[in-house]
Parts: structure tokens; sequence; C-alpha cells
């Protein structure tokens, strides 16, 4: 199945490579037609809103018709929401497209949840989510340098040109998808899935509220607690990271791009060799060691940060926290597989996006209100509260899991 897991690196890839080039240039489109600062904030509230929403049905809806299946039709609808939104004129359109957006742009939480249909081994299953989240670091990365080489060199019809890119990101993608082998699973799915549209659709949304009844959530609470507290820490810390960089440093745009690459660089690099790490933690089985130094990597980065004076402490102390970054999203991804259920897999990735949809909107929230009353430097530290109170949490949650294995 090594072909299987190629194709769906490639789909991670071209999908942020896709969000990179467009996503920077949405605000600055916005407001050529004439959007205030809270239309602009809007964009991003929506959008993370409508993935809190759709995230764990559209994760429940792939469990019960196929993930594949549903990767394809999220994909084509992406491609013709981003080719409207290359011509649209309106800012009103703009949100209404964003909101679309977020109910079905859910790339990265099936190419997750189809990596197990393909490779049944935990411990490769671990590695193949380490790549694809470097290589999609690379797509990333990548993806703003393209955008905004393109828009300086056409300043009238570059955001158009962009979105028919980003449009054929999305196609290109879909035919990958196409390529998948069938599964047993999708195969018996496919049987299942017979009769009008109405009826699908009506016994579809039926299926998916037993589907989400079914699941234990109970179980998973921490887990999500975890996910809730690392994406609002990132969350607040990227919402605020370049006018931080620019008033306590005075750094210049072009020096806030190096050191958000070099950031970038660092996560991507850790993703990759995510299997070497794990071969550290050979009996951390449910992986909540591995969740607990996480915390304090972060927890430790973001102090330093904070009393930080000159531009190298800085850098210094970044290091470890985009590592954490990088290991904690795979760290706690593995943690939710390793509890659940092969049938749930998919409605538990997409709550777990939903959290982090949840987080994305009220970490810019927060960060902006803390910058307005008490100044841009004290944002850092409602991070390093988030990490500090995930730290305990895990700790806790770490010596219960260690007891519990010596009781058996």
């Amino acid at each position: 199945m090594a072909r299987s897991i190629i194709l769906l690196n490639f789909v991670a890839f071209f999908d942020l490579l896709a969000v990179g080039i467009i996503v920077p240039l949405i605000p600055s489109y916005a407001r050529q037609l004439g959007a205030n600062h809270i239309s602009i904030g809007l964009l991003g509230s929506i959008y993370a809103g409508f993935q809190l929403l759709s995230g764990p049905v559209i994760g429940s809806l792939s469990d019960l018709k196929g993930r594949k299946t549903v990767l394809i039709l999220t994909l084509i609808v992406c491609a013709l929401t981003y080719f409207a939104m290359g011509f649209s004129k309106s800012v009103i359109i703009l949100l209404l497209l964003r909101a679309v957006l977020g109910v079905f742009k859910h790339t990265q939480l099936l190419t997750k949840a189809l990596v197990p249909d393909y490779e049944n081994d935990e411990k490769k299953q671990s590695v193949i989510y380490g790549k694809m989240a470097a290589i999609s670091g690379v797509g990333i990365t990548l993806g703003p340098v393209l955008g905004g080489h393109i828009v300086e060199d056409f300043p009238t019809h570059g955001f158009t040109i962009i979105a028919m890119i980003v449009c054929s990101c999305f196609l290109i993608n879909t035919g990958l998808v196409y390529l998948l082998p069938k599964t047993e699973n999708s195969s018996k799915k496919a049987k299942e899935n017979k009769g009008n549209l109405v009826d699908l659709v009506v016994e579809s949304s039926k299926q998916i509220v037993v589907e989400l009844s079914k699941v234990q959530w109970h179980k998973y609470w921490k887990i999500f607690l975890f996910q809730a507290l690392n994406s609002f820490a990132m969350g607040v810390y990227y919402s605020n990271y370049a006018i931080y960089l620019k008033t306590q440093f005075l750094l210049t745009p072009k020096h806030v791009g190096y050191v958000v690459s070099v950031q970038g660089v660092i996560g991507a690099v850790s993703s990759f060799l995510m299997g070497y790490i794990n071969s550290f933690y050979k009996h951390d089985g449910d992986y909540s060691i591995r969740n607990y130094h996480v915390f304090l990597a972060l927890s430790v980065s973001l102090l330093g940060i904070a009393l930080s004076n000159y531009v190298f402490m800085y850098m210094v102390f970044l290091a470890p926290l985009a590592i954490g970054n990088a290991v904690g999203r795979l760290v706690t991804l593995e943690m939710l597989l390793k509890k659940s259920h092969g049938d749930h897999r998919g409605t538990l990735i997409g709550a777990s996006n939903s959290v982090r949809s949840l987080t994305g909107v009220l970490s810019p929230i927060v960060s902006g209100s803390i910058g307005q009353f008490f100044g841009v430097e004290f944002v850092i530290y409602a991070s390093l509260f988030a990490t500090s109170v995930g730290l305990a949490t895990s700790y806790l949650y770490t010596a219960k899991e260690v007891t519990k294995e010596k009781q058996k």
C-alpha cells in the first residue's frame, strides 16, 4: 500500500500549498473590496466557526459513506468555491464563500482518517503522520512566497490568478484521491448506498446522529482538553507574534518573515523525524509521557520567550517551541486513535478538528483584547498560562496511566 500513502502525502502537500498561497492574501483582497477591520476579522471567525460545527458531521459521514467518496466530494466543492472567490467583488459574497469552505474544507482530517485504511501497523502510522505533517509544512512554507510574488507581478488580477491556481490544486487532489484503491470497508459502504438522492440525504442525516451518539465521548475528554490547551496557546502566540517582534525587537517585515521560515523549517523537520522521536519512548504505549514532555517544552519555551531581551535569546527558545508544537499535534492525534475504535475514527478526528476550530475562534479575540488593554508584551503570558495548565493536567494524567499499568 506504499503507493496509496504516497498519493495521500501529495494530497496533503497540495492542500496546504493552496492554503498557503491564498489565505494570507484574503484580508488584503477584502480590504480592497471595502471591508473594515470587523469584516476582516469575521473572515477568520466564520471559517473557524463552521469548521467547529461541520468537523464531526463530515467525519461521521466519512465513516458511514466511505472516506474516499466524501473526500472527493469536499475537494470538488472547495475547488468550485475558490474559483468563485477569484471573481467575487463583494465582501458579503466573500464571507459566504468562507462559510462554505468552513463546512467542506476538511482535507487534512480525511487524509489522516484514510491512513489506517491503507496501513494497519500503528508504529508505521505514526511515522506516516509525521512525514505527512512535514510535507504539508513544506507546502504551507512555499505557498505565501508564491502568492506574494504573483500579487506583486500582477497587481490588477493577481488574486484572480491565485484563485485559479488554488482551484487547480484542489482538482489535482481530486484526481489523486480518485486513484486511491478501494478498501474492503469502502466497497461494503458503496453497496449499501443505493437509492434516490432525497432518501440518501435523509438516511445519511439519521445515521450521522446515531453514529455521533454511539461514541463514548467521556473516554476522550482529557485528550480533547490537551488539544484545546495546545491549540489555544499556539493560536494566541501566532495571532500576535508578528506585532510582538516588531514592537519588542523593532524587526522589519522581511526579518519577521525569516523568523517565520526558521520556525516552519524546524517544525517540518520535527514532524519528519517523528519516527526517530518515538524510538525514545518505546514503553510509552498510550503517548501520555510524550504529551507531558510536549507541554513541558512549550511552557519552558514560552517563559523564555517572554523573558527574552534580545532576538538571539528569542530564537534560542523558538526552537523547542516549534518542536513542541509540531510534535504535540501528532501526539494528541495518536492518543486519540489509540483509544478509538476503527468505526469511529473519522468522527473522532472530526471532533478533534472542531476543538482546534473553537480555539481558532477564541484565541484571536483573547490576543486582541489583552494587546488592546494591557499591551502586546503581555499576550505571551496567556499562551504560557494555557501550556502551564496543560503541563499540570498531563502530569496527573501520566501518573494515573502509569499506576493503571502497574496494577495490571
